[in-house]
């Protein structure tokens, strides 16, 4: 029987961590509560009621993005400063595997935890947008767009974490930098319709990913609209991608 890769083992190790841990399956069971109120709170509400299901789909796919993106920058965090704090960075860079393949294991173990959340969600999408349009091209769209977004703030974490050797540093300013690009979800149209706010829409990845989820589920628009902000994700991941191998291959310890 083939041994396990290095990389296939820390992912393993990292996806385990969210799948098998006491503590992971108390925030997959958090994350399924907040689900299930934000979904009763939109079909019970008077008010919110009234909105058309590509409305509440839109509204619950850019919450499960920013609960992926929250998650995975918690676990980018700890990838190389908590492994400092807990005595075990040393230990594990003299093993055979390479930091780039450490970076890997990490990478796709966020990418387990995200794929755990997205699956998790799909009962609560088909419950609010079954009856309405565009309940498929949103769940398309959440998969790509959404994975975009949240491993990048996973590889932003992880450079930052490399960066500081601090788990509290590097989740404050991931926090920060991830709390400045999910404004768009609590800021009105009409701000985000001024100059900055367009200015910001134009640079913010998250703000492409809500965009993309307003163009295709509630106005039906096809993929060609979404070129120029598939780019912009695209982008955002590659930078922090880049930024994330160099802070692996120079880890502060």
């Amino acid at each position: 029987m083939e041994t396990m890769t290095p990389v296939l083992a820390v992912a393993k190790m990292e996806g385990g961590r969210m799948l098998q841990s006491r503590r992971g399956l108390l925030w997959l069971t958090a994350y399924s509560a907040v689900l299930s109120a934000f979904a009763l709170l939109l079909v019970s509400n008077t008010e919110l009621s009234l909105l058309d299901n590509a409305q509440v789909v839109y509204m619950m796919a850019g919450a499960i993005t920013a609960a992926g993106a929250m998650l995975s920058v918690i676990l980018g965090c700890d990838a190389f400063a908590g492994e400092k704090e807990r005595g075990t960075l040393v230990p594990l860079l003299c093993t055979p595997i390479k930091r780039d393949g450490l970076l890997m294991g990490k990478a796709l173990g966020l990418l387990l935890n995200w794929v755990a959340m997205y699956v998790l969600a799909l009962p609560y999408l088909w419950a609010v947008g079954a009856s309405g349009q565009n309940l498929g091209p949103a769940l398309l769209y959440l998969a790509l767009f959404g994975t975009f977004v949240v491993l990048g703030f996973g590889y932003l974490a992880m450079y930052l974490s490399a960066r500081t050797g601090s788990v509290m540093a590097s989740l404050l300013g991931s926090l920060m930098i991830l709390f400045l690009a999910a404004s768009p979800l609590v800021i009105g149209p009409g701000l985000r319709a001024s100059a900055v706010g367009r200015i910001l829409d134009a640079v913010n990845p998250f703000a492409g990913a809500l965009n993309t989820f307003d163009s295709v589920i509630i106005d039906s628009e096809p993929f060609t609209h979404q070129a120029g902000r598939l780019a912009l994700v695209t982008l955002w991941l590659a930078i922090t991608f880049l930024a994330a191998r160099r802070g692996a291959g120079n880890p502060k310890f």
